[in-house]
This record gives structure tokens, sequence and C-alpha cells, in this order.
């Protein structure tokens, strides 16, 4: 099982970040610093999406990350989250 949040949350933001340094700093870092931060960050989340699809995909285990509350009552109770499950036919 997906040990947690923050590695899920790494697959999306370890791209974004590096897009923003890229972006912001790629005139002080150069062609090559920016090529470097970004090749890194994406073989990161590169090695975080191969994790998860073993964990999930290989390892036939469901997943449920609860990421925030959306509506709680009583006797109902719905929240923001990831579900990553094996499909199984036949």
């Amino acid at each position: 099982m997906v040990k947690s949040f923050g590695q899920v949350a790494n697959q999306v933001s370890l791209p974004l970040l590096s897009s923003f340094v890229a972006g912001a700093f790629g005139r002080f870092l150069g062609s090559k610093g920016t090529a470097i931060v970004t090749i890194t960050c994406a073989s990161f989340s590169l090695t975080f999406s191969l994790t998860v699809f073993h964990e999930v995909a290989l390892g036939a285990s469901a997943c449920y990350i609860k990421i925030a509350p959306w509506i709680s009552l009583e006797m109902f109770d719905t929240s923001w989250g990831f579900l990553g499950d094996r499909e199984v036919t036949g």
C-alpha cells in the first residue's frame, strides 16, 4: 500500500516545481542548470510513479488516500481523495 499522501503529492508537485524554477530562475541557472533541475524533478516523479504502479497494479492492493473532508453529516461522510484500484476481469 502507498505509505503516505506525500508520495502521491510529489508526483504532481515535482514537475510543477521544476517548471516554476525553470521559468522564474532560468536566466540565472542557464540552459544546463535549467535542464538539470527539470530532468532531476522528472526523474524523481517517474520513480514515485513506478512505486505507486507497482503497489496498485502488480501488488493488487487497493489504495485510498483521503485528502480533505467535503460533506460530513451524522450518517453520511464524503471526502476528497485518491483511489487506486486494480481492475480484475475474467
